[in-house]
């Protein structure tokens, strides 16, 4: 059996590679330019050999948000359409109904609505303006909130849309995970979930039958959950003891805020399991010289912790973690049939597969990696599964 794969990030190429499940290798097959720092793609169609395919381009001032497609049989790709954006663009998705994207800016502030197009079956972005709302910051009464470097602004990281068209963004700098009403093209902010000062809320999952939503702290290395059945409301606490810190116990307590946290998974096909990425636990030394008693000896990477849920979602029962051979691990994608994980190294160690089996999907087993070097440029942020 196998799988391609398309990563991306701060590099000059979008890279394709090929997993070979049986013969547990995973192979380069062709490198594509890419635009500027291309942190987030998602696969959109395939047909035939061609896969058409949406992705940003993280500027500061302005960035980009394209669709795209490959030819693997011709080895080509192209940019099929584009609009530029409002500061450094983190995240994007393609609303239910097929009407728009949604993007959070993360370096702009701002949530917004970019209409589609549609030829041929496949969405085109549209060069109708676009939607955008620019949340207030909590913190501004006292210039920055509790994480004085990362938290002066507001920094939406992520969007979410529940099955009610609901839409939910976690943002890094207010310490909040704003909930939009979208009436066609109109975008208003309806209500908040309230983090404990600090959180810095970087990603979200919503549980299958979209009763809870799990947030994963960047700044604060906790997952903490809240209860939807009361939304959209301000201010809305999370639930009562349930916060997760994901970092190994072998990083000692006074390290921890020199690491961040990165993406959470739910499995696809297995119920209560939620899979949460750190990084930079290789450089805590480097990124503050000054700490005392930090580990000579490094870890070969970073780590995945394996959070296992009660039956109703509402408690965590155990912890267990994933050590890996990526280091900085910035980017994490179960494929859809829910049998293997990708995590990628922004920092170095290139890409890993593991296949993830056990009763509750808690057992982890390498089945191929490829390291960076030679044609596989460093600082992958990304990875698709096409």
């Amino acid at each position: 059996m196998s799988y391609k794969l398309l990563v991306s990030g701060e590099r000059a190429n979008f890279t394709t590679l090929a997993l070979d499940v049986d013969k547990k290798e995973l192979r380069l097959l062709a490198n594509y330019p890419a635009p500027h720092n291309a942190s987030w793609v998602e696969p959109c169609k395939s047909q035939g050999s061609t896969d058409r395919l949406i992705g940003l381009s993280e500027g500061e001032e302005a960035g980009l948000l394209y669709t795209f497609e490959v030819d693997h049989e011709r080895e080509a790709c192209r940019i099929t359409s584009q609009q530029p954006t409002l500061g450094a663009p983190g995240h994007f998705i393609t609303l239910r109904d097929g009407s728009a994207f949604a993007l959070a800016t993360y370096l702009g502030g701002s949530i917004a609505l970019y209409p589609i197009k549609i030829n041929e079956n496949t969405p085109f972005l549209s060069e109708s303006p676009r939607t955008e709302v620019l949340p207030d910051f909590p913190y501004k009464s006292v210039v920055h909130g509790p994480n004085e470097g990362r938290q002066r602004q507001c920094h939406p990281h992520q969007i979410l849309e529940d099955q009610r068209g609901m839409l939910y963004a976690p943002d890094l700098g207010a310490d909040r995970v704003w909930i939009l009403h979208r009436n066609r093209t109109n975008l208003e902010i309806c209500g908040w979930l309230q983090c404990p000062p600090g959180t810095g809320p970087r990603h979200a999952v919503l549980s299958p039958d979209e009763t809870i939503i799990y947030v994963i702290g960047e700044l604060s290395h906790t997952v903490i959950a809240f209860d939807l059945s009361s939304t959209p409301a301000e201010g809305i606490s999370p639930i009562d003891g349930f916060a997760q810190n994901i970092i190994p116990p072998s990083v000692n307590s006074n390290h921890q805020f020199m690491m961040d946290s990165a993406e959470i998974c739910l499995h696809p096909r297995i119920p209560n399991v939620l899979y949460v990425s750190n990084r930079w636990e290789r450089h805590i030394a480097q990124r503050e010289p000054h700490l005392q008693d930090v580990p000579k000896e490094l870890p070969p990477g970073d780590s995945v912790a394996v959070i296992l849920l009660s039956e109703n979602g509402r408690k965590v029962e155990t912890v267990n973690h994933v050590r890996t051979n990526v280091d900085v691990i910035r980017g994490m994608r179960l494929s859809d049939d829910g049998r293997y994980v990708v995590v990628t190294g922004q920092e170095g160690g290139g890409v890993e597969v593991y296949e993830i089996s056990g009763q509750r999907g808690d057992v982890w087993t390498l089945v191929a990696g490829l390291r960076d070097g030679g044609a596989l440029e460093s600082g992958i942020k990304h990875a698709v599964w096409l």
